[in-house]
């Protein structure tokens, strides 16, 4: 769980917007208000820019030397300030562009220094370890416009769920390639967006899609959307909504990794701002229009047929439109949130 308590983005503008820039070999420092047996935790800024998080041991604290990730080192510094020379654990981000990512790592390591004061090294280390893979990961190229899409619309639900419930992050499976998006006991959710101001139209992908767990209610979420419009959210945005609610940010930005948003990438994509225009909700029941196993005599695809696509047109359907309430019941549900009722 993210604790609010030690945001840290503020801090780092602050550090980053002051006139003169330290020297080589200098830190400009910022007080996290945090103390630990030896002192005050300190967010830093070197003279090339790069982040660290310095951390005060005593005197006879034994080296540390960890530089098995390229993108964030953890080792031991001697540093002297009015008060003379002490010595610190250094929690340093090692390139610029990684400076967004160390952001996150560096306020899930203040959260474990306030919950385990007496062992600075285990709580920096055991945030290092956890961060490794997304530190170390190639960058990937921009996600296109219809991807982005896509991705806000279950930003978007997400922010609804992990709302009623942090830990509801677990129901987006959609990025460990789930067959629907959204999956719960009972529920599933599948998202599908569109730019398009005139139309329902919405390409499905397989005959799983839309496909009726065994055993749950398979809904619809059907969204218009309008790119940069006067109103809406970047995905950024909405990440910082949902980290708001103490959504453990690991857990998300491993999700968000896995569908190709690379948050080195921020500045990109808080370019594209997303307005919801219109959304209805579906239950997909047998007269909802769709293609599955069972469309076919064999219930199968026929011999030589394979990779399936299709666009399905929703205002030319006779589908109806669920009430505004069953989506509610719906979030409720994939919350976790018990009792929540369905309609």
């Amino acid at each position: 769980m993210t604790d609010p308590q030690w945001s840290t983005e503020g801090n780092w503008r602050q550090l980053e917007s002051a006139a003169a820039a330290p020297t080589h070999g200098e830190f400009r420092v910022l007080d996290t208000t945090l103390r630990v047996e030896h002192g005050a935790v300190l967010l830093a800024l070197d003279a090339s820019g790069l982040r660290h998080v310095l951390v005060p041991v005593a005197a006879d604290f034994e080296t540390v030397h960890d530089r098995r990730s390229g993108g964030v080192h953890l080792t031991t510094r001697l540093l002297i300030d009015d008060a003379g020379q002490r010595q610190f654990l250094d929690l340093a981000c090692q390139k610029l562009h990684l400076n967004n990512v160390f952001a996150h790592l560096s306020e899930e390591a203040l959260s474990s220094l306030n919950q385990d004061r007496g062992n600075p090294f285990q709580a920096c280390r055991q945030a290092l370890q956890r961060w490794r893979e997304l530190l170390d990961r190639e960058p990937s190229s921009f996600l296109p416009t219809e991807a982005l899409c896509g991705l806000f619309g279950e930003l978007w639900h997400l922010a609804r769920i992990a709302n009623l419930n942090f830990q509801g992050i677990l129901s987006w499976q959609g990025p460990h390639g789930a067959r629907h998006d959204f999956t719960a006991a009972g529920w599933a959710l599948e998202v599908k967006t569109t730019l398009q101001r005139d139309e329902w139209k919405f390409r499905i992908h397989g005959l799983t899609q839309l496909d009726k767990p065994t055993d749950a209610i398979l809904y619809l979420s059907a969204m218009r959307l309008e790119l940069n419009g006067a109103a809406g959210k970047t995905i950024p945005e909405l990440i910082q909504d949902i980290l708001q609610v103490g959504v453990d940010r690991h857990e998300l930005l491993s999700r968000l990794s896995l569908v190709g948003y690379d948050l080195r990438d921020e500045s990109h994509y808080a370019q594209f701002r997303f307005d919801v225009v219109d959304f209805r909700t579906y239950e997909v029941g047998e007269s909802f229009p769709r293609l599955v196993d069972l469309s076919f005599s064999t219930g199968e695809l026929p011999l030589g047929v394979s990779d399936i696509h299709y666009t399905i047109d929703l205002r030319a359907s006779q589908a109806t439109a669920c009430s505004p309430d069953v989506l509610e019941s719906v979030h409720t549900a994939l919350s976790g949130v018990r009792n929540g009722g369905a309609s």
